[in-house]
Parts: C-alpha cells; structure tokens; sequence
C-alpha cells in the first residue's frame, strides 16, 4: 500500500510540474509570436496588400559605406545587405558606366565620387552586378520580402540606353526575380523579388511589362521654402507618385518638410509617396552625418501612428532601431 501511495504522490507531482511548464510556455508563447525580425518583417503583410500601401523604410544613397571624400559624400555607415537585415526595403542606387576587364559595367557613384568596396582608396570599385547579387541572395534566404530598387542615372553624360542594356543583361540572368511592370504591385506579386524603379525614360524602349515603376520627379533642390514642399508626378495613367526631396534645406526646415509630407500626402492604394529625410543643410560643402543625427533621432522621438501608410521613408546613415519604428507602424494593417 505505501508503494501504491508513494507511486501515486509521484505522478500527480510529475503532473503539476507538466501544468506548471505548460502555464508557462502558454504565457510565453503569444509574446514571441508577436516578435517581429528586421529581416522577415514583410512575412505578416497581406498578400493583397499594394507596397504603396506600406510604411517603407529606404536608405539614401544606399552604396557610400565606403565613398571618396566621405566627409562630403557618404550618406551610408553600412553595407547593402546589413540595410537589408535591418529592415530597409527600398533603395537608391546611382548608377555610371564605366570598364572592368575591358568591359562595359556599371559602376556605383555619389555625385563624382567612387562607391569603393573598403575604407582604402586603393580599394576596387563597387560595381552594380555586386550589389544586385547582394539583394538576391538576401531574397533568397528571405523569400517573403521583397526591395525596392530605384536606379538613378547618376552621370547626366551617360547614354540612359547603354545604361538600360547592361541593367537588363544582369536583370536577364535571373528574371524571375525581378518584378519590372510599371504598375504598383500586391505584396504576393513581390515577394521574393527585385521590384524595379527607375527615374529615367526607357530610350531602351523595352514597354511598360519590362520599364519598371516610373520614380521621376522634377529636382527639388532649390534653397528656398515653399508652403508646399513636395510633388507629384505619375506613374502611370492612374498611379501616382508623391515626392518630398527638398536636399538643400536646413535642419530645421527639412524636418518640418518632412513632417509636412507624412502628414498630408499618406500612401494609398495607387499612390506612392517617397519622403526623403537627407539634406546638405543648405550648404554648399555639406556633411550629411552631422544633419542625420539630428533629423534621425527627431524620427525616432517622433509620434509614430500605428495602422497609417507613411509610404517610404527614405534615410542617412540608417540604423535598425529607426527601421523598426517606420515598420512597426505597419501592424494594425497585416
């Protein structure tokens, strides 16, 4: 009998402490499923979603990690895909052509200067094919996210038609992971893929399926305040695109501009709005990093509505913790 009692005290204490696992694991488990990773943020956003429905988080000048005269150029403290891992969907690539192994290629630039592969400036270029494998393989490894690539002929001497035939050599290597209409996609049309802009005509003329979202807005750099600080344009015949882009405005007029646009021109369905945060502090020898910390911490201090379609948010020297604040706005919309 004490066997049968000792037995029995010895599984209704196995059984309390399975309850007392359970109650805990009950507990703990809601809280990480509502934890949300940089890099697979897009996984909990409706297929049917429109990307211009989202709140983006983009980079500027997406490749000056390494730059020539990076006191006046560099725009960026981290590498491609670091952006990627921290959330950054959408970025600016500025594009030249120039030669590798006797080869026409594209080549990476801010303004003038060489985007370069490390801090030396003996260190090789970077090269567009580099950082397209880049997104890639991140795509590849995160097939429910998709990045905006919005290329800007960057050398106005360029021919934009021997800039579009190398673009569409390296874009035809892969095809399928790219989305290149010139039409705001759903997130199931996007994810896993390359969503291609461009913010120069098609004199390729490769068609609407193939030109990519036109992102092509009259330069905004003039000095002087206006009421209303951004633009529009169209992407097509019923999208549109919003830009605030006023680079040459000082600190404090640059916030308010950006306050301005996320508050009056918020995303929707067949509108994108693109809200650059960068400036040369209306100088002309600027030094971005100097004018980023300021604007970067008003945007993390700022009151941030969550369930509200701020569209892209484009940024210097982007760092995750402000990622997360333009994505995390996204939740009450997944």
């Amino acid at each position: 009998m004490n066997k049968m009692k000792k037995f029995r005290r010895g599984v209704a204490a196995l059984l309390g402490m399975m309850l007392v696992i359970g109650a805990v694991f009950a507990y703990v488990s809601p809280v990480k499923a509502k934890e949300t990773s940089s890099g697979d943020w897009m996984a909990g956003v409706d297929d049917e979603m429109k990307l211009s429905e989202l709140s983006i988080p983009g980079t500027h000048d997406t490749c000056t990690q390494y730059v020539s005269l990076g006191y006046i150029f560099q725009c960026q403290d981290t590498s491609v895909r670091e952006q990627l891992e921290n959330g950054y969907r959408y970025m600016d690539m500025r594009l030249v052509l120039g030669e590798k192994d006797d080869k026409e290629v594209l080549v990476m630039k801010h303004n003038f200067a060489s985007c370069r592969m490390g801090k030396s400036p003996f260190s090789s270029k970077l090269y567009f094919e580099k950082v397209g494998e880049d997104v890639i393989n991140f795509l590849e490894e995160h097939p429910t996210e998709t990045v905006i690539l919005c290329m800007k002929a960057e050398n106005g001497d360029d021919s934009v038609k021997e800039i579009q035939k190398l673009l569409y050599a390296f874009i035809d290597k892969n095809p399928e992971k790219w989305y290149t209409k010139n039409e705001i996609p759903t997130m199931e049309e996007a994810r896993g893929k390359i969503v291609l802009a461009t913010r120069f005509e098609d004199e390729l003329g490769v068609g609407e399926e193939r030109s990519g979202l036109k992102f092509d807005w009259e330069d905004q750099g003039d000095k002087e305040v206006v009421d209303v600080p951004y633009g529009q344009s169209m992407i097509n015949d019923n999208e549109k695109l919003w830009v605030q882009d006023r680079f040459n405005y000082d600190t404090r007029d640059k916030i308010e501009a950006i306050v301005d646009d996320m508050e009056n021109c918020q995303a929707s369905e067949d509108t994108f709005s693109v809200n650059f945060t960068s400036t040369t502090g209306s100088k002309a020898v600027g030094h971005p990093k100097k004018y980023a910390t300021t604007i970067n911490q008003y945007l993390k201090d700022y009151d941030w509505q969550k369930g509200t379609a701020y569209g892209i948010i484009v940024v210097d020297f982007a760092s995750e913790d402000l990622a997360r604040c333009i994505y995390e706005t996204n939740t009450l919309r997944m």
